[in-house]
């Protein structure tokens, strides 16, 4: 049939238009494999820069022979190859019987019973200070959590970081003396050790008013001590701790601990019905525990000077002036506790002493040539502000406000563990200086109007406590050093049968088995230096208002504060002979400045004052911070303008 004009047309252009496209489509699938031809072409080509040299070199194997070689003729004496470097030992064995004398007899002249006895000498090369244990603890803890909800007359928290910035300037100056040197040079210093026992004699006392110091020496310092008297048992810090900060005992709770997680039903105690703002809460300790054992015997033989210097500074400065609602004001238990003893342990390895005691016949020596350094340098630092501010109307079903519970913590443990010897010789000074200074600082003057105390029974309290431990075990005696060991001190490595001949025939000795013995050619110095510092700046303000406003629980207080450091050197029941005498001395100074309200009067007078404070800054309430500005004036110095400690912050 045939078409119109028009279909005709159209179908043309149908037809024309496919082949275009089939054409197009081709062309790309032709221009795709010509690309691949001419790729594969190029490529087996060679890069004409590319010179390469054929060569068919074929060598005769009879007309090239392997050289000869052989073997070097060994010397007819050898050398020695250099010493290396590190801790080189030297043993000497000697075959021998002892005569009546105690002399060896050579064993080429032994008769048929004669014994083998072994004599071992080991020294040690020429180190500085080999041996030594020296150890560097450095740790701090900056706390920035200045909160502000609300708008209002507060005070300024700049003004109050810089009055707890003083008082702690104040707490380090009420230290017996200055803070020790970490240099361990200073220590090796005659005239550095000899300043430390003068300034022990004559520790400083502050004139700063209201400051309470307690100072014992020697052998009274020794014992339990506990802000100023002596007790039978020292406190316990988890004892002491606030109600915030204690766990949770609740029965039901450890029953439902142990179920699955799905059958726990119980609510989170973050929203249970109430209302509670957080602006304290806050916990911070600096802890310290050192074990050291390196090195001690029985006998110690010192060609010079035998001294011990022991000291324990304890410093707590307290600002705890609460303004507001009657009862709603924390309180600051102030502990200071130092416990000294000293425990006597008699070396297990010793056999008691007889008539017929036999003299030791093995002799082993490590030996020193310098010396001996065992020192542990430890300063803990916790620098916090925790200043909130707020002003808040309370009128919700459940609130919480969580300003503050916040926690910090430096610990360092040290354990040294070292050798016991049966006798050590120092040809130089033996000097043991342990000290501990700890200072505490809580700026908690707070200023609440509306809401309740949170807690029952001063639960809202805070705890400051400085607690330190020295312990050690092993007394010293003070003995008197006879001629043979004062020659044997004097004696060299290259005079190892002399130094034998003296130490396995002296009588002190008598008894023993063997004898182990550290010779120290310089001085042994045995150092432990520990400084904590914690500072908490805790200064809120709270406003509360609002139908819920008086019965809100406010924690503006339960802050606890620890410096703790517990030192034990362990050792053995010691006689001490020293050429140039003993000397040790023990000063324990505790001082503290507290400042706290101390009859409910100072609290009717704190409400008046911010009564009257609130008056000014706000004419309608509700609408704080829009009355007239007054002077800015800290609630302390609102309350007494005469205060002693404010009078040094201001």
């Amino acid at each position: 049939m045939a078409l119109d004009s028009v279909t005709e047309t159209i179908a043309h252009f149908v037809g024309t238009f496919e082949l275009t496209i089939e054409q197009a489509r081709l062309r790309d699938q032709y221009e795709e494999f010509t690309a691949l031809r001419r790729k594969a072409e190029v490529e087996e080509l060679e890069d004409p820069i590319t010179i390469r040299v054929k060569a068919d070199l074929k060598l005769d194997p009879g007309e090239y022979d392997p050289l000869p070689y052989r073997f070097k003729t060994p010397p007819t004496e050898p050398v020695l190859p250099p010493p290396v470097d590190g801790p080189v030992q030297e043993t000497i064995i000697v075959l021998g019987e002892p005569t009546a004398e105690g002399q060896l007899v050579p064993d080429n002249q032994l008769g048929q019973s004669g014994n083998l006895d072994f004599v071992i000498i080991q020294q040690q090369p020429e180190i500085g200070t080999h041996g030594s244990a020296v150890t560097y603890t450095m740790q701090t803890l900056t706390l920035s959590d200045n909160d502000t909800v609300g708008q209002g007359d507060f005070r300024d928290t700049e003004t109050m970081i810089a009055e707890a910035e003083e008082a702690l300037d104040m707490a380090l100056s009420l230290h017996a003396m200055s803070a020790p040197s970490l240099a361990i040079s200073d220590y090796m210093s005659s005239d550095y050790v000899e300043g430390l026992a003068e300034q022990m004699q004559t520790p400083m006392n502050s004139d700063v008013e209201g400051v309470t110091i307690h100072q014992f020496h020697g052998g009274d310092a020794m014992g339990i001590i506990v802000n100023g008297e002596h007790v039978e048992e020292a406190p316990v810090w988890s004892e002491l701790l606030p109600e915030h900060h204690q766990p949770e005992e609740d029965a039901e709770a450890e029953a439902i601990a142990h179920l699955p997680d799905e059958w726990d039903q119980s609510e989170d105690p973050e929203f249970d019905d109430g209302h509670t703002v957080i602006v304290g809460g806050n916990l911070a300790i600096n802890e310290v525990a050192a074990n050291v054992a390196w090195v001690d015997a029985p006998f110690i033989a010192v060609g010079g000077q035998a001294i011990s210097l022991t000291m324990v500074s304890q410093v707590a400065v307290v600002s705890d002036m609460d303004q507001g609602n009657a009862g709603s004001g924390s309180g600051t238990n102030v502990v200071q506790s130092a416990q000294i003893e000293v425990e006597a342990k008699a070396a297990p390895w010793l056999a008691q002493s007889t008539d017929d005691a036999e003299q030791p016949s093995f002799l082993s020596v490590d030996w020193i040539h310098g010396d001996l350094v065992v020192a542990n340098f430890v300063k803990q630092m916790i620098d916090a502000t925790d200043i909130d501010h707020i002003q808040t109307e309370i009128s919700a079903a459940s609130t919480l406000y969580a300003m503050g519970d916040n926690e910090m913590v430096n610990v360092s443990d040290l354990i040294q563990l070292g050798s016991f010897y049966d006798l050590i010789m120092i040809g130089g000074d033996m000097i043991s200086v342990d000290m501990l200074f700890q200072t505490l600082v809580l700026m908690d003057d707070d200023v609440v109007t509306g809401g309740m105390a949170a807690g029952t029974g001063g639960g809202d309290d805070n705890l400051v406590m400085n607690q330190a431990s020295l312990t050690t075990i092993g007394e010293d005696s003070e003995g008197e050093l006879n001629d043979n060991l004062t020659e044997a001190m004097a004696l060299s490595d290259m005079d190892l049968a002399a130094l034998e001949e003296a130490l396995l025939n002296d009588p002190m000795f008598a008894g023993m088995e063997q004898m182990r013995v550290l010779k120290i050619d310089g001085n042994l110095l045995q150092v432990n230096i520990v400084e904590q510092v914690t500072m908490l700046a805790d200064q809120d303000d709270v406003h509360l208002s609002g139908p819920n406003g008086a019965e809100t629980e406010v924690l503006s207080g339960s802050n606890a504060m620890l410096n703790a450091a517990n030192i034990t050197k362990i050792g053995v029941d010691s006689t001490v002979m020293a050429a140039g005498g003993t000397y040790s001395d023990l000063l324990l100074h505790q001082a503290s400045l507290i400042e706290m309200p101390e009859n409910e009067e100072s609290e009717e007078l704190a409400n008046e004052a911010i009564a009257l404070l609130m008056e000014e800054s706000a004419g309608v309430a509700g609408q704080a911070g829009m009355g007239t500005q007054g002077p800015q004036l800290t609630p302390s110095e609102m309350l007494s303008p005469d205060d002693g400690l404010q009078s040094m912050l201001v």
